[in-house]
């Protein structure tokens, strides 16, 4: 039971990253999508998923919820 738990802590957290990643580029890639909207809807999505994957969680964790 504690796995099931933790395997969805995990989905939710993930979840989470994305959709802060999502909105921490926003502003940049909606500003590019109005002025050159051909291309930039799949960089701005390949670009968040990157983002959620890679970026340093804990050390932002420390340096906004401290």
């Amino acid at each position: 039971m504690d796995e099931k738990q933790d395997q969805k802590s995990k989905w939710i957290e993930m979840g989470v990253k994305l959709a802060l990643a999502f909105a921490a580029l926003f502003p940049v890639y909606a500003l590019l999508y109005v002025t050159f909207p051909v291309s930039i809807l799949a960089i701005y999505l390949i670009s968040a998923v990157l983002f959620a994957l890679f970026a340093p969680w804990d050390d932002l964790k420390k340096k906004f919820l401290s």
